[in-house]
């Protein structure tokens, strides 16, 4: 029994130790701050729930971003020397409204510019379609001095002197008036002419009646038988031949009526004739004149093609040469409405739609001082086109920006409006939650 005994003296003695570290772990457990453990639970509770909140309420945009530019449904225009030569300027100085067709500077040539205005004026007010022009036929003036356009204007003026002269002649309205008198008046002594023949055709059956009647008695019976039968036979031959005159008046009236009528119809013809001739010379001596002047001035003169503000484009002196295909003067537009051109890659392209907003930032005006543009898409190409790139080739679409407050920003302040301005446009194709985007990066690491 001893080596029991010893056995369990040395189990004793082992187990010691674990009891009195277990006492002190409970001792240590006892002792513990709860109040603090229930504050960082809350604490951990309310921050996880914050953080659930923010990101439901806290919302990142989905955006495809182009390269946007900005411009106007009425775009400037550049006029471009058509010849070279020596240039007068007119009154016009940078930036001065001018209106549709002023002259705003002109090549030295041949002709008189005033006069050439005074003619380029008179041409649009003149309503080649109406007659009225015959009152005025003298406002085109006949002493002027248009260099290479003179032949072409004298042509045009000798032409409407002619429609003018015939229009107050009116020869052949007298003509036709005098043929139609004539054929009243005939036709008057035609009328009496047959009443005359039905008068004599009443005598001569007369006359033959008692001829007839003398010459059926028997010479016995009448002493003066062959004088009565030659009386009669006399008075008849008379009254047959007057007969037979008024026959040849009539037929000579007749054919007097129808050469009348024929040469009327002949008139007719005829004036339709010269008036259709007279119209065409007018007209095509006017058109070749209308057209020679606008050449005239697309060769010489530096024109206003619509009202807006002119913009010299080099340093320029009265007299100074200038040479053919140079850039002389813009012409920008007063009135126009702004908007907005992107040209965007085709990644990402399909989830644009029309009416996105669109937030603009201009390169001209640095986003943090002058912040950004509010738009929505309008318009999106239904065909794409490739645009070349310092690296490659670049598929894109060009889709049409609306500006709803022009270009006032979000800070409120309203930009001064350059043709062609750029800069970068961010397309909001979708508000997602913040939490949403935590989730799709979880789905998408799990497959």
């Amino acid at each position: 029994m001893n080596w029991i005994q010893v056995l369990l003296k040395s189990k004793n003695k082992d187990n010691k130790p674990q009891e009195r570290r277990s006492e002190e772990i409970g001792d240590i457990i006892d002792r513990m701050p709860m109040t603090f453990g229930r504050w960082v639970a809350i604490s951990v509770i309310f921050f996880s729930g914050l953080l659930i909140l923010f990101g439901w309420i806290i919302k990142y945009p989905d955006t495809v971003t182009g390269k946007i530019r900005i411009n106007s449904s009425a775009t400037p225009v550049k006029l471009v020397a058509n010849t070279s030569g020596n240039i007068h300027l007119f009154s016009y100085k940078a930036q001065n409204e001018v209106k549709t067709g002023d002259y705003i500077a002109i090549i030295q040539n041949s002709a008189v510019t005033e006069d050439v205005q005074q003619v380029a004026e008179l041409i649009n007010n003149f309503n080649i379609n109406s007659n009225s022009f015959i009152k005025d036929k003298n406002i085109f003036p006949e002493k002027i001095s248009m260099g290479d356009l003179n032949l072409k204007y004298y042509t045009f003026l000798s032409a409407l002197k002619s429609q003018c002269d015939y229009e107050e002649d009116n020869v052949y309205e007298k003509q036709r008036s005098g043929l139609i008198e004539d054929i009243k008046w005939k036709e008057d002594i035609l009328e009496e002419s047959k009443k005359m023949l039905k008068t004599t055709e009443e005598k001569l059956l007369i006359s033959e009646k008692w001829l007839n009647k003398y010459r059926s008695l028997s010479k016995d019976e009448i002493v003066t038988y062959e004088l009565e039968v030659d009386k009669s036979k006399n008075e008849y031959l008379v009254i047959k031949q007057e007969e037979q005159n008024l026959r040849k008046e009539i037929a000579s009236i007749n054919r007097q009526i129808m050469e009348n009528k024929s040469r009327l119809n002949q008139l007719n013809v005829e004036q339709k004739e010269k008036q259709r001739k007279l119209q065409l010379d007018l007209l095509t001596s006017f058109q070749d004149l209308a057209d020679n002047i606008k050449v005239w001035e697309q060769k010489f003169v530096f024109k206003a093609p619509f009202s807006g503000r002119v913009e010299y484009l080099k340093f320029l002196s009265e007299n100074q040469f200038i040479q053919s295909g140079e850039e002389i003067f813009g012409l920008i537009p007063k009135e126009t409405n702004v908007f907005g051109q992107v040209l965007l890659p085709s990644g990402g392209a399909g989830k644009v739609k029309e009416g996105s907003r669109v937030t603009i930032k201009l390169d001209n005006y640095p986003y943090m001082e002058y912040g950004s543009i509010e738009g929505y898409v309008e318009s999106i190409s239904l065909i794409s086109q490739i645009q070349q790139t310092d690296q490659n080739r670049v598929e894109t679409y060009l889709i049409t920006v609306e500006l709803p407050n022009g270009l006032k920003t979000n800070y409120g302040e309203v930009l001064d409006f350059k043709y062609d301005i750029g800069g970068s446009a961010d397309i909001i194709v979708k508000e997602r939650r913040l939490i949403e985007r935590l989730f799709d990066n979880l789905k998408y690491n799990t497959k």
